[in-house]
């Protein structure tokens, strides 16, 4: 029980650092968040993750699925599904996958939340995006360029290869 109120604390720290960064920058009037591009979501989706790796899969669920049925009622079952995909296809950051990531033309891993955070999802981009480019806007730290050696010692979470659209 103590684990579970320890993650639901850390998620709550962070929800609440998160809304400091955005209601400081010039952007904050003006952000529209909607299912799956929602920064507060990516928060519970980590946290969540996170508690399911550690064994405790019914409350890391309903940390996330919480989140959805509060904002974002209409996808619940969209999100069971990805919580399945993301128990199935989450790979450790290794010196190999950063690599073969490299060999494959990515050049930056995209964290789904503000760094630092050990519970952060990756998932690889060739180039900065809309989404990179308005996390930074933000202040958020989102992106690790593969290509800075240094950077990548100390990265710590799971990388996932976004479906194609």
């Amino acid at each position: 029980m103590q684990e579970t109120f320890d993650y639901i604390h850390e998620l709550l720290n962070r929800q609440m650092a998160l809304r400091a960064k955005i209601e400081a920058s010039p952007l904050a009037g003006e952000l529209r968040f909607y299912y799956g591009n929602d920064y507060y979501q990516e928060e519970a989706r980590s946290i969540g993750l996170a508690m399911i790796r550690e064994g405790m899969d019914a409350e890391g669920q309903q940390v996330i699925l919480d989140f959805t049925k509060e904002h974002y009622r209409n996808h619940v079952d969209a999100e069971i599904l990805w919580i399945a995909r993301m128990m199935r296809d989450l790979l450790a950051i290794t010196d190999t996958f950063v690599d073969n990531l490299q060999a494959d033309g990515y050049t930056y891993l995209q964290s789904n939340v503000d760094l630092p955070n050990r519970h952060a999802i990756f998932y690889p981009i060739h180039n900065l995006d809309e989404k990179s480019l308005l996390s930074s806007e933000i202040g958020l730290h989102t992106v690790f360029d593969l290509r800075d050696v240094n950077h990548l010692e100390h990265l710590e979470g799971w990388a996932y290869y976004r479906p194609k659209k």
